[in-house]
């Protein structure tokens, strides 16, 4: 069996290359902070529900929404990069808010803190399973 290629295992794996991207994109806006002209981008939030749906097809994949806060969008395959200005637009052009991209960062550190354990018990789970009983 081959870990890398299981439905779980491959999720997991794309989201989190999914938020590498968009903690990439948020480093460059940090790091642009103050270049004149600049414009923010960050990645389409739509990517990961659009990967669901894909993998839904043919494998009974399928995810219920109990509550609208539930269950929210993130990264997926298609990794489309978007320009979204933040809430303000300084005198030169630079629409960077470093108080947003620092939010965006820790969110998406959180997420992939979160991703890293849901692979590790995933791993734990496979081992268990791999071990002789009565071990």
């Amino acid at each position: 069996m081959d870990l890398a290629t299981s439905p779980f295992f491959g999720l997991l794996r794309q989201r989190l290359d999914h938020l590498s991207e968009r903690q990439r994109l948020i480093s460059e806006n940090i790091a642009n902070a103050s270049t004149p002209g600049y414009r923010p981008r960050d990645i389409d939030t739509t990517g990961f529900d659009r990967m669901l749906a894909s993998a839904a097809n043919g494998r009974g994949l399928t995810i219920a929404r109990t509550n609208a806060g539930h269950m929210t969008s993130g990264g997926g395959t298609d990794v489309q990069v978007v320009t979204r200005d933040d809430s303000e637009t300084t005198i030169d052009g630079n629409a960077v808010v470093l108080e947003e991209q620092m939010a965006r960062a820790a969110e998406t550190r959180m997420q992939f803190e979160t991703g890293l354990a849901l692979y590790q018990k995933g791993l734990d789970l496979v081992r268990m399973a791999a071990r002789a009983p009565g071990r």
